[in-house]
């Protein structure tokens, strides 16, 4: 991965002052952002408080791209938000933020400004479920709140009723330049939370983007530190990825810093030949991240199938597995060697298991003999059609998918308008 040579800025939130780039300094125009987001931003506003869209919907919109979400930061506490908005709710215990809630489940995050305390250094026994960052709920203003974020890019600041961007952190140049930079030392900001080297490996992959030599060494240097956060919080965090469009590439990038040791070490041995470009697992995540890029969800249970049936099955060749593991008396014990370091959960490992044994037992039964109402009721038929769809080999593995596939969404035609259920076999 080639990594940018510029270093980190040295200014701190103490002596900050903001780059303002005015509306003809960007692309981003008011109808693109969100109509929700901007009523809260000028409530808020109106009631004489700061309110600015931040973090990745600015990033996003910046570099032309369809924001997920559009989270505000705002000078006004959460009691003071809750004052304001009737369909607002507070969440959170270590550090509180508000959620109002809209129409089919639409929800905006809107949280206060933070404050730059530096958290304790982690220890051992100083863990949380959240992992090493603590004493969270310190309020400050959006220079601090600016400073407390991960990364540069996600350091941007926007004002919707003048629509100028706020720049605290190099943000905006570090977009134009193509880098992934660590707002801060970055050794210090990964010790505080080594999350924040999953982050950094995910924007660069998403955007194609250069790391920062600094920060890119850091990571070389201090992969272990991912050990040291809570295990279930690094399970959440890759989760994202799997439904990114690039986890592939995310895989390979985690393979060269040195992070993927210590999270998937299945996928590295034998020299890492899962992930070489002729494994089969590799074309299945290419096939899986073309599936998500075209706008179709493939869930986290059918991404770590596919982990766990390459690496129990001992070969990158699907034609391979598909002989080996109908063969397996014992599935659960076959699996158990799967995902030594990833903690995933015991009920996600139970679908996993009935996935695999019902994807084999489809497979085992020719076209013309298979009926399809069989598993009408299964509560894990869309990743059996999915799994099957991406594992396809042959013509008959395509016949099986059109067969199922009907099945799904019987009430719903519109979910899956058919632009690929004719794929041709995988080989």
């Amino acid at each position: 991965m080639s990594h940018s040579e510029n270093t980190t800025p040295d200014n701190t939130a103490e002596d900050a002052a903001a780059t303002i780039y005015g509306p003809s300094d960007h692309l981003i125009r008011k109808n693109l952002i969100d109509d929700d987001a901007k009523k809260i931003c000028y409530r808020l506003q109106r009631a004489g408080f700061k309110a600015y869209v931040v973090g990745g919907g600015v990033r996003d919109l910046t570099l032309g791209k369809e924001p997920k979400d559009f989270d505000i930061s705002t000078d006004a506490t959460p009691r003071e938000i809750k004052s304001l908005f009737r369909n607002c709710r507070i969440i959170g215990r270590r550090f509180k933020l508000a959620h109002l809630y809209f129409a089919h489940g639409k929800n905006i995050e809107v949280s206060t400004f933070r404050d730059t305390i530096d958290p304790p250094e982690p220890t051992e026994g100083d863990q949380s479920a959240a992992g090493p960052v603590l004493n969270d709920n310190i309020y400050g203003t959006e220079v601090s709140d600016a400073f407390r974020r991960d990364i540069t890019i996600n350091g941007l600041f926007l004002d919707v009723s003048t629509m100028e961007i706020l720049d605290y952190v190099g943000g905006m140049q570090d977009l134009r330049d193509g880098i992934v930079r660590v707002i801060g030392e970055p050794i210090q900001r990964f010790r505080e939370d080594p999350v924040r080297m999953l982050r950094v490996v995910r924007h660069s992959a998403r955007n194609g983007f250069r790391i920062e030599s600094g920060c890119w060494t850091s990571i070389l240097e201090n992969a272990e530190l991912i050990t040291q956060s809570s295990q279930v919080r690094v399970f959440d965090e890759l989760k994202k990825d799997f439904s990114s469009g690039c986890f592939l590439t995310i895989l390979h990038l985690l393979g060269e810093t040195g992070i993927l040791e210590y999270i998937l070490p299945e996928l590295l041995e034998n020299n890492g030949r899962l992930l070489s470009a002729e494994s089969d697992f590799s074309q299945c995540l290419e096939r899986v991240d073309d599936l998500v890029v075209e706008g179709e969800p493939v869930s986290a249970t059918v991404i770590l199938t596919i982990i766990a049936m390459f690496t129990a099955g001992d070969s990158i060749w699907l034609a391979d597995l598909a002989e080996r593991l109908p063969e397996a008396s014992d599935l659960s014990e076959r699996l158990s060697s799967c995902f030594t370091r990833l903690v995933v959960p015991k009920k996600e490992r139970e679908r996993i298991q009935l996935l695999l044994g019902l994807w084999s037992k489809v497979r085992g039964i020719s076209p013309k003999a298979l009926k399809p109402n069989a598993y009408k009721r299964s509560p894990i038929l869309p990743d059996l059609v999915a799994l099957l769809e991406i594992t396809c080999l042959t013509r008959e593995d395509a016949q099986r998918v059109q067969l199922l596939r009907p099945l799904l969404h019987l009430d719903d035609d519109h979910s899956h308008d058919g632009h690929h259920h004719h794929r041709k076999p995988h080989r």
